[in-house]
């Protein structure tokens, strides 16, 4: 069972998937590592320090600090390329997850702590910090720090050849969405109860403190107000929702011998909302889909040109609607006095295919993928994913036969959906009545 993140834990791991605080990380790394042999200095007999040449480290940490300081600004104006290379080929919310590949963040990071690693290295020698023993630990630091350098240098090397071409940003989109999926489809109610949209009477409203989306929901926190106020809270707006102040979030329904709630518990349920100014993948399953079908429409538009991207999309979006297992309905839930609103197998749909089904109706070869598609999803167990898919492929279809003009494209796709008369004759579609 997958335990729901409190508002500061998930803050926490947004903080550790960025850039600067791997850097960091790796910068106070290299230093406790560059000032360890002065601690280690008087453990260490003096004559072993001048028998194996520690003398040369002088010159390895002043090779390393040039070096890396190039290698550095070299893979840094590399990443910045492909994050503008990702931002124009596939859509501008896909530069997060390419800033958070972790080969990238272990390259960059590496380079730039062993710069710190042997410029502090370098200032302790020349201050004479460093005895002879202390000079050893420096250079067989310095050894293992030079093999870290090759061993991610061939890494990174190997790896640039890939960074920031569609496939793997889109991959990258993918393994985001999936863990959303996945995290969704075993517990589509962040741990509540099922909330079917019809409000009870009586509820005391909780309007977000500002406007943006709606990036997180701390479950735990809003069950202790609920169990506080012996009272239920009915979440009206999942992650993802675009909020602002009038716009209801939540409300309270107190027991009927209740007046209404403090404004001190209304502020504190208030702050289990995260707002902000984009959307997150973690507890919205509809965003790596939205990103994913967002790529297909740059790879669909005129200036672009690329329906095989689209087409690879497809097959994508597929695989991350079938990730995950089914839940057990019939656990009991951990925070009982939270009813949460579902996603309907509507918005999947919607935000997977009615946008490339509206901008590819005149590719036959587009339709075609996506009436496979969702054929697929057809036999997926989530309540009403078999009726969605008959409806989008009706959609399609009428779509595909409105836009395109070749009989015997439209006869494609007809009996891609399974819906052709094969005794009817191939025709041509007049452009108008003098052709």
């Amino acid at each position: 069972m997958k335990l729901q993140l409190s508002r500061r834990l998930w803050v926490l791991s947004q903080v550790m998937r960025q850039l600067w605080f791997v850097a960091a990380i790796y910068c106070l790394a290299g230093i406790a590592t560059a000032l360890v042999g002065v601690l280690l200095n008087p453990y260490i007999p003096e004559g072993l320090g001048r028998t194996i040449g520690a003398d040369s480290v002088g010159s390895l940490l002043s090779i390393i600090a040039s070096s890396m300081l190039t290698v550095l600004i070299f893979s840094l104006n590399t990443v910045v390329q492909a994050s503008s290379a990702a931002a124009s080929s596939a859509t501008p919310r896909a530069v997060g997850t390419l800033l958070e590949d972790r080969t990238a963040q272990a390259a960059l990071s590496t380079f730039l702590g062993s710069f710190i690693f042997s410029l502090v290295g370098l200032i302790a020698l020349n201050t004479n910090l460093y005895g002879a023993g202390g000079r050893l630990v420096l250079f067989i630091a310095t050894l293992a720090v030079i093999v870290l350098i090759i061993g991610i240098l061939l890494r990174w090397i190997n790896y640039l050849g890939r960074l920031g071409k569609i496939s793997r940003t889109i991959e990258q989109v993918e393994d985001q969405a999936i863990t959303s999926m996945r995290n969704y489809r075993a517990e589509p109610f962040l741990g509540g109860r099922r909330f079917d949209g019809h409000m009870p009477g009586g509820l005391q409203m909780i309007d977000p403190p500002e406007t943006g989306y709606l990036r997180f929901i701390d479950i735990a926190a809003l069950d202790a107000v609920a169990r506080k106020l012996d009272a239920d809270i009915y979440v009206l707006e999942r992650p993802g929702a675009f909020v602002a102040p009038g716009r209801h979030i939540a409300g309270i329904r107190l027991p009927q011998d209740a007046d209404v709630a403090d404004e001190s518990m209304v502020n504190e349920a208030a702050r289990a909302f995260t707002i902000g100014h984009e959307r997150n993948y973690t507890q919205d399953p509809l965003y790596g889909v939205t990103v994913m079908s967002q790529i297909a429409l740059r790879a669909l538009s005129p200036a672009v040109n690329d329906p095989g991207t689209a087409i690879d999309v497809v097959t994508h979006l597929v695989r991350i609607m079938q990730a995950g297992e089914r839940p057990d309905e019939d656990r009991e839930p951990r925070y009982p006095h939270i009813h949460m609103p579902t996603i309907t197998a509507e918005e999947f749909f919607d935000a997977a295919f009615t946008a490339m089904a509206r901008d590819g109706a005149g590719m036959a070869e587009v339709v075609i993928h996506l009436l496979h598609a969702c054929r697929a999803l057809s036999h997926e167990e989530m309540a009403g994913f078999a009726e969605m898919s008959e409806k989008f492929t009706t959609m399609t279809l009428a779509r595909a036969q409105e836009t395109l003009r070749f009989q015997s494209d439209i006869e494609r796709v007809e009996r891609a959906a399974g819906r052709v008369n094969a005794a009817s004759p191939v025709t041509f579609r007049k452009n108008s009545p003098e052709q």
